[in-house]
């Protein structure tokens, strides 16, 4: 089964699979979303969980590749009041003219992405010359006893049930496509929030 087709059937019963996590990662997407201004792309959208977060004046775009993710989204968008556009789309794949967006957000969306490289690669084309690139991702632990103990055995669960890799270094591909201007560490490297410009 596909990552696609784990996500479709788990639909809006991720907010109840990830709520024990929100405490700690919501005051992180509240100060990702902090970073965002004008024309902003968010890309893996997921159930809208970065939605509250963004301020009221942007121009909010949002893909994600699992159509009944996106429509959980769209529901909380107009819940909120939001000005948005939503759109079933690849990370790897974005239907977008290069240089479009001003801003453009991954959260939680590199250590599921099936093609990390290609799809850095696409966050990147979009961006206008100097735009932020903004990642709250979970990545490799800088701690060896971390790893072993904690993400490997998460790693392998979450990769059972989601396709979700907790061992990713995305901190370190993000470091070859951008200027990282700002990054967070936090829970042992578990999480760290990333702010970057085109180069």
């Amino acid at each position: 089964m596909s990552f696609k087709e784990k996500y479709a059937k788990l639909g809006k019963r991720y907010n109840l699979l990830e709520k024990p996590l929100d405490r700690f990662f919501c005051p992180l997407r509240k100060k990702a979303a902090s970073f965002v201004r004008g024309k902003t792309l968010e890309i893996g959208v997921g159930v809208g969980k970065m939605l509250p977060y963004y301020p009221a004046e942007i121009e909010l775009h949002a893909v994600d590749a699992v159509p009944e993710m996106v429509e959980i989204a769209e529901e909380k968008a107009k819940e909120l009041g939001l000005n948005a556009k939503f759109y079933v789309m690849d990370a790897e794949k974005l239907e977008f003219p290069s240089e479009s967006f001003d801003t453009v957000v991954s959260s939680f969306v590199f250590c599921t992405v099936p093609n990390p490289e290609r799809a850095m690669r696409e966050v990147h084309r979009v961006l206008k010359p100097g735009g932020r690139a903004i990642f709250l991702e979970h990545t490799k632990s800088d701690c060896k006893l971390v790893n072993w103990l904690f993400l490997k055995p998460l790693d392998l669960f979450l990769g059972w049930l989601i396709d979700d890799s907790t061992l990713r270094e995305t901190h370190g591909l993000v470091r070859g496509y951008f200027k990282v201007e700002h990054e967070e560490s936090h829970y042992r490297g578990v999480i760290r929030l990333i702010v970057a410009r085109k180069k």
